[in-house]
């Protein structure tokens, strides 16, 4: 499989994939600041490397807006030098904080998003945050919460390519007041792994730029609907799915207690301090409502079908 890295011109290229060319404002400047409402989240980016700030413009452009929301996180690429060895780097800021330093350009769109996510967690001050791929099937809202490493992009991908509508791979946005759930449709994040069974799905890996995201190592953003999903505007919790990845097995759905589906999900919880005992109280109102499953995953086609299967009521 033929792909380009993350080199400057890959990128750039990237930028006007399949004749997408990205006009630019006569009153903006190249480098921003361009706004989006991406689901449920505002942001502002401003981006001094203008092929990166192209690219992100791309994976986000049924999201823009004409001008800044009140509530944006506002996220700031700088271009710096090294006091010592005089090389240049990028500082990526996020509501005035330094929040990473990268010194590669492929580095720069995955550290934009990790910025927004971070700000997320820490001071959106609306959502409990679990850490999930999220979709709405038949309109049931289906949590897929997972560690890092087990899969669950893959998955979220392949269930909207199925007909799933989306909501993020990223976080469960939980409205306390509605226990909805609240989209945040995120680039989809793939790690080089699943390169190929994304391309499958028909996501086209071929040709995209690669992208680097730290200890994640080589990674590709897809928009969701370049797999065929549409997006979620919000939907009930009726099944939670706690993922464990293995390749070479047999995938299976084992129902668990309510009880045992709060403890998990308050371990996969990013905001659970936030809301303390409220907390507890919200996730208990949440597993009355839905069914609580183990879901040993193994090959996407067979994993998928199960979680199809299992959601429809088969």
């Amino acid at each position: 499989m033929s792909v380009l890295t993350g080199s400057l011109p890959g990128i750039a290229a990237a930028a006007h994939d399949a004749g997408e060319r990205i006009a630019i404002s006569e009153t903006v400047a190249d480098d921003g600041p361009f706004h989006f409402r991406i689901g449920c989240v505002s942001v502002s980016v401003r981006c001094v490397h203008v092929p990166s700030m192209r690219a992100f413009r791309r994976l986000y452009s049924a999201c823009t807006l004409a001008t800044a929301a009140r509530d944006a996180i506002s996220v700031e690429i700088l271009r710096t030098r090294d006091g010592k060895s005089l090389r240049r780097r990028y500082e990526v800021w996020a509501d005035g904080v330094k929040r990473f330093t990268v010194w590669n350009v492929d580095e720069i769109v995955p550290h934009i998003e990790w910025a927004i996510n971070w700000q997320i967690m820490l001071f959106h001050p609306r959502f409990y945050l679990v850490h999930a791929g999220v979709v709405e099937i038949d309109g049931a809202g289906v949590i897929l919460p997972a560690a890092p490493g087990s899969g669950k992009t893959t998955l979220t991908a392949g269930l909207i390519a199925r007909g799933a509508r989306y909501l993020s791979d990223e976080f469960a946005m939980i409205d306390p007041e509605t226990l909805r759930l609240q989209p945040y449709p995120k680039a989809l994040c793939v790690k080089e792994g699943s390169f190929e069974v994304l391309d499958r799905l028909g996501a086209g890996m071929s040709g995209r730029p690669v992208f680097c995201k730290g200890k994640k190592g080589r990674v590709v953003l897809i928009r969701p609907d370049e797999v065929g999903g549409e997006v979620s505007e919000g939907c009930p919790v009726r099944h939670i799915m706690f993922c464990q990845y293995a390749a070479d097995r047999k995938p299976s759905i084992t129902p668990i207690s309510r009880a045992d589906g709060v403890l998990r999900l308050v371990r996969e919880s990013f905001t659970f301090l936030k809301f303390r005992a409220s907390g507890i109280d919200l996730l208990t109102d949440i597993v009355r409502g839905a069914q609580c499953y183990e879901l040993a995953s193994g090959p996407l086609e067979e994993t998928r079908d199960l979680v199809l299967h299992t959601v429809r009521g088969g």
